[in-house]
């Protein structure tokens, strides 16, 4: 789960834009995306989690939800068989191991809160990310966007589908050690109204 978090941040990084990238369909795609994003105050949606590790055969399927509240607040959970609760707010990340009645924090640096990160989100972007090489395709209504970050980190390769409002419906993670995760969003809702007793790890 943590993998997942550090996704979303390094994808959150790469919203920075550089003056001297060019205009083209990739940016197109990541203005919906940021679109959709800046006109949310909250979200909740069910997940279905596909995890393949290199060295396994088989694939480690979990359902689960997400749920997300500016400016800062992130939770994920997985139910059994691979339990877990991850709760963000704004730059620490606690992970609740419930059936191993395990719990981890971890604080992150503060440029690395969500914060920071959704500040971005605030203002349209007018050029392509520094930190990766985006592609995006579009049918219909819907786009397709893959983004190759530059550094050499565990991340090969993000791919996220989404529809023409901004909701995400499909997030794939091929990592550098052949590790692939794809985690499927359903019955997105934004705007809920989501109090603080939706984000309780107990």
């Amino acid at each position: 789960m943590k993998k997942v978090l550090l996704v979303v941040l390094i994808f959150f990084t790469f919203l920075v834009p550089s003056a001297f990238a060019a205009q083209d369909k990739a940016l197109e795609a990541l203005e919906t995306l940021r679109h959709g994003f800046a006109g949310t105050a909250d979200f909740t949606a069910e997940i279905v989690q596909e995890k393949q590790l290199a060295l396994m055969k088989r694939k480690m399927v979990s359902k689960g939800v997400v749920r997300f509240k500016k400016p800062g607040v992130f939770f994920m959970e997985l139910f059994s068989p691979y339990a877990s609760r991850l709760l963000l707010r704004d730059n620490v990340l606690t992970i609740r191991l419930s059936e191993q009645g395990v719990t981890d924090r971890i604080v992150l640096p503060p440029e690395e809160s969500l914060e920071k990160w959704f500040s971005y989100l605030a203002k349209p972007l007018t050029a392509l990310p520094e930190g990766a090489e985006v592609r995006a395709e579009r049918q219909g209504g819907n786009w397709t966007m893959q983004v190759f970050p530059k550094s050499k980190g565990g991340i090969k390769e993000l791919q996220i589908s989404f529809d023409g409002e901004g909701k995400i419906k499909r997030l794939v993670i091929e990592e550098r050690n052949r590790d692939r995760t794809v985690i499927r969003f359903a019955n997105m809702r934004r705007n809920a109204g989501l109090k603080d007793k939706d984000f309780l790890l107990e």
